[in-house]
């Protein structure tokens, strides 16, 4: 028997509530998306996770105002669903720093869970003191060998290279740190290995991942402007134009992880997603 309180803001009682006791599951959905909200809900529920839904933020309704005060004047992030994706997630990081929580599991609404998902968060711990992020998506490139085994066949890999945020573990220190310096929106929300180069947190991967992109993953309110030549022009630019204001420091971590840690590292490359 289980316990579903209806709404955003509730949390939702799974068959096994005290599974997790030091971590939170988020689950960020748009308002009217309301077929991939009940099929979330009946996905963690048979697995036994107690989560809550954060109402997204739609970029597509926000007010040429609105977007100014929330977006910077240099902005990679800038098409609508972009602003509200990368919104949605800084909504979580707050919440997280408001009730003070240590530890946080952030889902998409179009992803499916593996049925060892549960016993993989149960056998993560993230620092306490240092900001973290563990993927639990598909990454393009990480380190072959292992920095622990978590359970089973799992373990805890260095990320090399990743850009997926439909699910991932997130401490209160990373979540500072993001908010901190993403707010007003200038990056999308899952440049991983960029952000690890800004030395805004540290990312691991587990391996193999136990968390993929369902087929509402297709239907995309994020990248529905994909192959526009125009777009993909002015997103080039921008990102040469970020590039270019980096710290020294960024600039200096970007060339190491391209060209020293290969050298001591074997790097698995799984390519694009």
């Amino acid at each position: 028997m289980f316990i579903i309180l209806a709404g955003y803001g509730k949390t939702f009682i799974s068959p096994r509530p005290g599974l997790l006791k030091n971590m939170k599951i988020f689950i960020i959905n748009l308002e009217n998306s309301v077929a991939r909200r009940l099929q979330m809900q009946k996905q963690m529920s048979n697995l036994g996770l107690p989560f809550e839904f954060i109402k997204a933020v739609d970029g597509r309704l926000m007010s040429d105002k609105q977007i100014k005060q929330a977006t910077s004047i240099i902005n990679y992030a800038f098409l609508p669903g972009e602003i509200g994706c990368a919104l949605s997630h800084q909504l979580v990081y707050k919440k997280m720093i408001d009730d003070n929580i240590d530890t946080a599991l952030i889902l998409e609404d179009d992803v499916i869970l593996h049925a060892d998902t549960g016993n993989i968060l149960v056998n993560l711990n993230l620092s306490n003191n240092r900001p973290e992020v563990v993927l639990l998506s598909r990454v393009n490139k990480y380190l072959k060998k292992p920095t622990r085994n978590i359970t089973g066949h799992y373990s805890l890999h260095k990320t090399h290279q990743a850009t997926t945020a439909h699910s991932y573990l997130i401490n209160k220190q990373a979540a500072e740190s993001l908010l901190t310096h993403l707010y007003p929106v200038w990056m999308t929300a899952d440049k991983w290995t960029f952000f690890e180069e800004l030395s805004l947190l540290t990312v691991y991967s587990v391996i193999p991942h136990p968390v993929s992109l369902s087929e509402e993953s297709n239907s995309s309110t994020i990248n529905i402007n994909k192959g526009n030549s125009d777009l993909d022009r002015q997103k080039k630019e921008t990102w040469q134009e970020l590039m270019l204001k980096r710290p020294l420091k960024a600039k200096i971590k970007h060339r190491y992880r391209r060209a020293v840690v290969p050298l001591f590292h074997k790097i698995t490359d799984q390519g694009k997603g």
